[in-house]
């Protein structure tokens, strides 16, 4: 991670939006509202901001014509304010010109279907002519700006992976990886089952377009495929840029989590420090236990994201500092609402909401967070996305939220750099989110596959150690240390949950035993170890890698509707939803929960066995919030983690980063409506926020 001497924030900026024009003292045109601006930011403690990465038309109006000085006079200003500024490359927005010119280069979302103009993450990346038509303004930027006083930092493309490419030159590279993955047809054949169907080739020539495909392992090598080049592109542009700017200087792009086109935990080898979009559900989305909404009833949240609660806001920092291992910079977040066209998405914070989640991220390892954007804007597809000012540029509600927030980054920036709680690693896969999303455990109402099947299961998973207060380290099964040292992994994550591994590797398989006989908690899934890399399921006794330590089941079930789980004296204690294992446990094997049901009883819900120096826990079901509350108790008594504050409160919940002095920072968010009292144990120094009483969407620190 770059090294930050503050915790940097702001918004995107982007003066060039602006109709209202004037000529400055140096002759460039600049909009006429830019002074006020930048003194209001100034005002509001404001210190980043990020710039120019949506308008290749403005830098290169006409092929080879460039105007490179429009940019100088807000770097000019943000340099004299003392704000840093990040530069944008805009290869993610292509000017007309190019659509005209050069057709070859565009996106084709379906086999000679072009994406039409009038969107942008338009074009094929890995297209050696759209980078021809890109190298030259990348290499001006950077040539240009990449000594600027004020540029601390370049953002290569924006939110890459959008669309799954489907053009010529993207096929034949992808039958070209095929054949050297394979070797000869044949391989591939047995490899993926192509006698099924009559789909067997005789040639790799043979293969036929992704389009109408239903093959699974053809589904996730496509995927692999279009993350590949997606994490090519990116260095591509990180290895121009970085020929030309200074060393000081970090590069990264706006990573939106979970793009088609993307894998969360390799995209990250492409960049100096992780940048991620966290948007979130706000008003009672926001809170916690999660609202569980009834059939019709809306969520507040934009409509592209699949979760909402605040333990969803904490997952996604989680799952961004897991990018890279490291802290990360938050390059978009909810200033007000998220709205693009006919999709409404109307919901500012209620009171408090603003400043909780900007600290919520910097308790999760945020060294920088910036709203998208300044602005509001009249025009465009995002003229209902609310900025930091309204579309009358009058500062409201939302600006006073900013500058309140403002003032809490300057008290925590003295901190210095947090070393989140992590007494969790949750494994997440890439690989089972894609499988998932075409055969998944969760229906939607017209019975088809919800695409977000991995990453709701996924919440309930997190939410075993968030309701419980203790802090997640998350990686992609594709970064445990296979070759590290267990016994360190353990003493540094006591509990490990292993989220689903539909597609399993028999070595991360063996990583997880190996875990638990070196003195690990170790909590397996629902469909954990069912497929091989490959995307062909197993056919040994699942769950792979287990059998012989826990048990086995033979069939499994969707279940239609929420089913009660019950201790073995009986009591309820959640619900299991979504699936069901129908899981035997191995003799002498402790089951610790059982479904209240007249079939599904029969089975164990929760099994729980000695293995080792530790333990390994299959949990047959997805829980809910309740649920996974309680079996997150159990895990936190086996640890002897002993919280410091406490409340009676469930909706009061504690985030804990350790500091470079060993003391401990200790972040206290209340996420409902009612105020809560708090019970603390030794004495603690309140840095925001003082006393034992919580108000309603409030947030206390405390030193200790």
């Amino acid at each position: 991670m770059t090294s930050l001497n503050r915790i940097l924030y702001g918004a995107a900026y982007y003066n060039e939006y602006h109709e209202a024009k004037i000529t400055d003292e140096n002759g460039i045109e600049i909009a006429a509202r830019t002074d006020e601006d930048f003194r209001l930011m100034k005002e509001s403690g404001l210190s980043v901001i990020r710039v120019a990465e949506s308008v290749w038309q403005k830098w290169e109006p006409q092929q080879g014509v460039y105007d490179l000085e429009w940019l100088q006079p807000i770097l000019d200003r943000a340099h004299a304010n003392g704000i840093s500024v990040i530069i944008g490359t805009p290869t993610y927005a292509v000017p007309r010109w190019v659509y005209l010119n050069h057709p070859e280069v565009i996106a084709h979302r379906h086999t000679g279907s072009p994406v039409p103009y009038g969107h942008r993450q338009n074009v094929d990346y890995s297209s050696p002519k759209f980078r021809a038509l890109c190298e030259p303004l990348i290499r001006k930027m950077a040539e240009r700006y990449g000594s600027h006083p004020s540029v601390i930092g370049w953002q290569v493309d924006n939110e890459p992976g959008a669309e799954l490419l489907h053009n010529d030159g993207v096929f034949e590279s992808f039958k070209k990886s095929l054949e050297a993955e394979f070797g000869t047809v044949d391989a591939l054949n047995t490899a993926w089952g192509l006698t099924y169907w009559s789909h067997a080739l005789a040639s790799f020539d043979e293969l036929w377009r992704p389009d109408g495909n239903t093959n699974p392992s053809y589904l996730l090598a496509w995927r692999h495929h279009q993350a590949k080049i997606t994490n090519d592109f990116l260095q591509w542009q990180r290895e121009l840029v970085r020929s030309i700017i200074p060393a000081e200087q970090f590069i990264t792009t706006c990573v939106a989590l979970s793009r088609p086109g993307m894998d969360n935990f390799t995209i990250g080898e492409s960049l100096d420090v992780t940048s991620v979009n966290v948007y979130y559900a706000s008003q009672d989305g926001l809170a916690h236990p999660t609202h569980k909404p009834a059939p019709g009833e809306d969520v507040a949240k934009p409509f592209w994201v699949p979760l909402h609660g605040a333990s969803a806001l904490n997952m996604i920092c989680d799952t961004a500092r897991g990018i890279k291992q490291d802290n990360f910079l938050v390059t978009e977040t909810n200033g007000n609402s998220e709205s693009q066209g006919p999709a409404m998405a109307a919901f500012p914070h209620y009171p408090g909401q603003f400043k909780q989640a900007a600290i919520n991220m910097v308790s999760r390892g945020a060294e920088m967070v910036e709203y998208w954007h300044w602005h509001t804007l009249p025009y465009g597809i995002e003229n209902h996305w609310g900025g930091v000012l309204p579309q009358s540029l009058v500062p409201g509600r939302t600006y006073e939220s900013f500058v309140d927030t403002a003032k809490a980054m300057d008290v925590l920036s003295g901190l210095g750099k947090l070393k989140p709680a992590q007494e969790v690693a949750l494994v997440l896969s890439t690989a089972s989110r894609w499988a998932f999303e075409f055969q998944g455990p969760i229906r939607q109402p017209n019975g088809w596959v919800d695409p977000a099947s991995y990453e709701k299961t996924a919440q309930s998973a997190y939410e075993i150690a968030y309701s419980n207060g203790l802090g997640v380290q998350i990686y992609g099964d594709n970064q445990l240390p296979l070759n590290g040292s267990i016994s360190e992994f353990v003493a540094k994550h006591p509990i490990m949950i292993v989220h689903s591994l539909y597609i399993a590797s028999d070595e991360v398989l063996a990583f997880a035993r190996g875990y638990a006989e070196a003195g690990g908690h170790l909590v397996l899934t629902p469909r954990t170890g069912f497929a091989k890399p490959n995307n062909v399921i197993r056919t040994e006794t699942q769950p792979a890698g287990f059998v012989d330590v826990i048990g086995n089941y033979n069939e499994f079930s969707n279940l239609t509707k929420p089913c009660s789980v019950v201790t073995p004296n009986g009591p309820h204690v959640g619900h299991g939803y979504a699936w069901l294992d129908e899981f035997n446990p191995i003799e002498g094997a402790e089951v610790s929960l059982r479904l209240d049901h007249p079939f599904f009883g029969e089975y164990a819900a929760l099994t729980k066995v000695s293995l080792g120096k530790g333990t390994v826990r299959y949990l047959a079901v997805y829980p809910d919030g309740e649920l996974s509350k309680f079996i997150g108790a159990e895990l936190v008594a086996e640890i002897g983690f002993k919280p410091v504050i406490t409340s009676s409160s469930e909706s009061v919940v504690v985030n804990r980063a350790a500091l470079t002095d060993g003391r401990t920072a200790y972040f206290v968010f209340n996420w409902s409506w009612q105020p809560a009292q708090l019970e603390i144990a030794t004495a603690l120094h309140a840095l925001l926020g003082e006393g034992d009483e919580i108000e309603a969407w409030g947030v206390k620190v405390f030193v200790g």
